[in-house]
């Protein structure tokens, strides 16, 4: 829903709604990806490095999303840093201040 509201992702100049869905699907695999690797770890340690390089490319997309909503809607506090460090330490609270400032 994000994506679709603040738009400037890729799909988003051809159809909002084709960039909602697969930016929803991409995020919702990434991380599903992530915890699916990790716990695969335990057949062999090399699937945690992928499960992490997953989690951290999912937490990168994040702290980008929320820069952006940062910047569409004028909030001057924060840096791209402190956007990742918040997509890193807490996705799920992320995700729902996104969905706060979207819906106001």
């Amino acid at each position: 829903k994000v994506i679709k509201v603040v738009g400037g992702w890729p799909l988003y100049g051809w159809k909002p709604e084709a960039a909602q869905i697969f930016w929803g699907i991409t995020f919702q695999l990434m991380y599903l990806a992530s915890i699916i690797f990790v716990l695969l770890t335990a057949a062999l340690y090399q699937w945690c490095i992928v499960g992490l390089i997953f989690y951290i490319g999912f937490a990168t997309f994040l702290g980008l999303l929320r820069t952006h909503v940062r910047s569409t809607y004028k909030i001057e506090h924060g840096d791209l840093l402190t956007d990742f460090i918040c997509a890193v330490s807490v996705p799920m609270f992320t995700l729902a201040q996104l969905e706060q400032q979207v819906d106001k």
